[in-house]
């Protein structure tokens, strides 16, 4: 048995080799890789401080001023973020699952079900629901690589890496060589599929929907390290 599952690893390892994008050498911008890659730590599900500082913003914009837009939260309060020269904005834009192929790069929020994926490998690995998905452009390739805790709920995780295998709706996100780094993730139907690409400013619009990373600052304000805004409607189920 053990033999055999040897050989099917061995002939999906040859057949990912044959996919350029499999390799994780397309690392973006070190400065994008740093906004996103904070140390997490649960607060709550509407504005949750990390370690160092940093918050997660969750809402809808109310006005733009200049570099502060005004977000009312999850929660219906009221903060005011500003934008700053090394502030990142990424949109989020509606796609498919069927966009997902081997080596596409990719982010996930999940939660560990009590279950072995369906995936075939040499050892077993937990499956994790999925609660969205965000197909990377390619120049996004290699940012925030890696798995860590998430604020979604208490037990979330965040997973980013390229696919290293599919089977059906279960896709492994995988971002280191061994077989332990990589997370298996179910992805429902019913579940947000979105495109994530570098934005600008001009996309940053009253009633859109926003996730900001942001540390907080003098005066109540805040200042954005990075702001994901959902385009055409798209609410950001990070």
């Amino acid at each position: 048995m053990f033999i055999f599952l040897r050989f099917l690893r061995l002939a999906k390892q040859l057949h990912h080799a044959t996919h350029k994008k499999c390799e994780p050498g397309y690392a973006a911008k070190a400065i994008l890789v740093k906004l996103l890659c904070f140390p997490l730590l649960v607060v709550s599900l509407n504005v949750a401080a990390q370690d160092d500082g940093q918050v997660r913003i969750r809402g809808e914009i109310l006005s733009v001023d200049g570099d502060i837009i005004v977000v009312k939260t999850l929660a219906n309060d009221v903060v005011k973020v500003n934008l700053g020269e090394q502030s990142a904005v990424f949109s989020l834009s509606k796609t498919t699952f069927a966009d997902v192929d081997f080596g596409t790069y990719v982010g996930a929020v999940s939660v560990r079900l009590d279950e072995y994926s369906p995936i075939v490998r040499d050892s077993m690995s937990w499956l994790h629901l999925g609660y969205e998905l965000r197909i990377m452009d390619e120049d996004l390739r290699g940012i925030a690589l890696g798995h860590t805790k998430w604020d979604k709920t208490s037990e979330t995780v965040m997973s980013h890496g390229w696919v290293d295998d599919l089977e059906i709706r279960v896709l492994s996100i995988k971002y280191g060589p061994t077989e332990e780094e990589e997370t298996d993730v179910d992805i429902p139907r019913d579940a947000t599929v979105a495109r994530m690409s570098i934005g600008n400013r001009s996309q940053l619009t009253s009633h859109a929907n926003v996730f900001v990373g942001a540390q907080p600052s003098d005066g109540g304000y805040y200042n954005a390290n990075y702001i994901m805004v959902g385009l055409d409607g798209l609410v950001p189920a990070l």
